[in-house]
């Protein structure tokens, strides 16, 4: 079941919204609302249950829908209309995990499969959250475009610049602690270059996000003998430190199985 926006509207009282506000700003209210436990419900028609189920699938389905429904819909930039394009690929996850991922963009089995990270190198990444026993449901995956480019060639500035708005709700939606960025394009994406020069060092997104570049699992699997094995470490390294500020930050145990 997943609540309308006229459930939502009609169940929250005391929630002001003003008039013609996009959607959008309406979920971040109510957010908002629940995490500080403001939310107020009309005792009239609301039992204490139905509160309860209310705001669960407010939290499991409302403030990631509305992302899911404006990816399907953007035609912002040209590689929606590519021919090795199906469909979109939004991110997925829990919407109140305190770590992030973003990768770079779909790939064939992301395309074919409508959801992020389930290639060969999704696999890889999914060893990787197993032996850290991180549980890939409890953290949010997404990337910054979110349509396949063609042969898989890395998106154009003015196809990152078209996605943007969606990341960037993403990212405000999510709210994480802590965000890994996985790979170049996603490194670029926050005014840095090389990945190679900024992997494994941490910098400050928003005054409150802590962001930490590492290789994208891809890059992995084009290594190998020493060159592999160095990496992988340095792979290795970088989540175990991000998982170390999770801990610092006492929100380490939400993600882990």
């Amino acid at each position: 079941m997943v609540l309308t926006v006229k459930d939502v509207k009609t169940a929250f009282d005391g929630v002001v919204i003003e008039k013609g506000k996009p959607e959008i700003e309406l979920f971040f209210i109510i957010r908002e609302k629940i995490r500080q436990k403001e939310v107020v419900l009309d005792k009239k028609n609301i039992t204490p249950k139905k509160k309860k189920e209310i705001i669960e699938l407010f939290e499991k389905n409302i403030t990631i829908e509305l992302i899911r429904e404006k990816v399907q819909k953007c035609k912002k930039c040209e590689l929606y209309r590519a021919e090795c394009h199906t469909q979109k690929v939004p991110g997925c996850g829990s919407p109140y995990t305190p770590l992030m991922l973003i990768g770079e963009g779909p790939g064939f089995e992301e395309d074919k499969q409508g959801k992020p990270f389930v290639g060969r190198a999704g696999k890889l990444l999914d060893r990787l959250l197993e032996k850290l026993k991180i549980c890939r449901e409890k953290i949010y995956i997404t990337n910054v475009v979110k349509c396949r480019p063609p042969r898989n060639r890395n998106p154009l500035p003015k196809e990152v610049k078209a996605c943007s708005e969606l990341l960037e709700m993403e990212i405000s939606i999510v709210n994480p602690r802590v965000i890994i960025l996985l790979g170049s394009i996603a490194l670029q994406y926050f005014g840095k270059k090389s990945i190679t020069r900024e992997r494994g060092k941490w910098f400050v997104y928003r005054d409150n996000i802590w962001v930490l570049p590492t290789y994208h699992p891809a890059f992995l699997l084009r290594k190998t003998g020493e060159a592999l094995k160095k990496s992988k470490w340095q792979v290795w390294n970088d989540f175990n430190l991000a998982l170390k500020r999770l801990e610092e930050l006492k929100v380490i145990d939400s993600i882990v199985r």
